[in-house]
């Protein structure tokens, strides 16, 4: 599917947490990416080309489960509207078009073989037309791996290194958790971050939307209450309500989703 980038785009990387600038004095906290849906979301699931990746089966199963977890934990949790319809398109239906061909789609989920020296996960947006909007999601497929070798010769000046470059097919469950994370993304979220003092108190690195999704580590991740807490803080409990006007704080402690911190709190 082809994309033409001339729009303002904020690519949030899934490999990096940064450090925020601001102090936090109330400990870990969340930020947004400051828009969100006005009405139910449309998902729009464009799948690769099977020459290249031949496992859409499987891609189809996770990309599902990752977005009825998401739904399903937000009704449970408010009863709310949180509805997120889901079209699932072939290649052959997307392969030589671009976003204009589908304008009833508000988050598009792609599946590159992999992009070198960057993240697994990414997602851009474009909310610069006041008529039409996405959210741009890619998950990739394969992620490289480098391996050193020394060779010792007899001396040091007859010693090399070289650094072999090999491309590993990522697992399953691991791009079930980048699509969760970077749904969340999709939905209005950026990262968690953990400021705390981690040799002192237990670090909770366990939110979907912590800045890192480890791949290969055979660790399945979910959505936790506070990922659901801070969702709910940006759509309020109605969910997708298109005539409730929404309040988007860009900085939320974790502590000020249970509590009132007062008006000096952006959240």
């Amino acid at each position: 599917m082809k994309v033409v980038i001339l729009w303002i785009i904020v690519w949030l990387i899934v490999g990096i947490a940064f450090v925020g600038f601001i102090s936090n004095v109330y400990g870990d906290y969340f930020k947004t990416i400051g828009v969100y849906h006005k009405t139910n979301p449309s998902i729009c699931i464009m799948y690769p080309d099977t020459e290249v990746e031949p496992r859409i089966d499987m891609l189809s199963k996770v990309t599902h489960s990752a977005i009825n977890e998401w739904q399903t934990k937000l009704v449970n949790a408010t009863g709310g509207n949180w509805n997120m319809t889901t079209t699932e398109y072939d290649w052959s239906e997307h392969g030589d078009k671009d976003v204009l061909d589908y304008p009833d789609c508000t988050i598009f989920i792609n599946y590159p073989y992999g992009v070198e020296n960057e993240s697994v996960g990414r997602t851009g947006f474009d909310f610069s037309s006041s008529v039409r909007y996405y959210y741009w999601i890619e998950i990739d497929m394969n992620t490289v791996e480098r391996k050193v070798s020394i060779q010792l010769g007899g001396n040091v000046n007859e010693s090399t290194i070289g650094v072999k470059t090999e491309w590993k097919q990522i697992p399953e469950n691991d791009i079930r958790n980048i699509v969760l994370h970077e749904l969340g993304h999709g939905l209005g979220l950026e990262h968690y971050y953990v400021t705390s003092d981690c040799r002192t108190e237990e670090c909770d690195y366990s939110p979907i939307m912590y800045g890192a999704v480890e791949v290969f580590a055979e660790h399945d991740k979910e959505v936790t209450e506070k990922d659901l807490r801070m969702m709910i803080r940006i759509y309020g409990e109605d969910g997708f309500d298109p005539q409730k006007p929404k309040w988007i704080p860009r900085q939320c402690d974790i502590q000020c989703l249970e509590m009132d911190c007062g008006n000096s709190r952006m959240c």
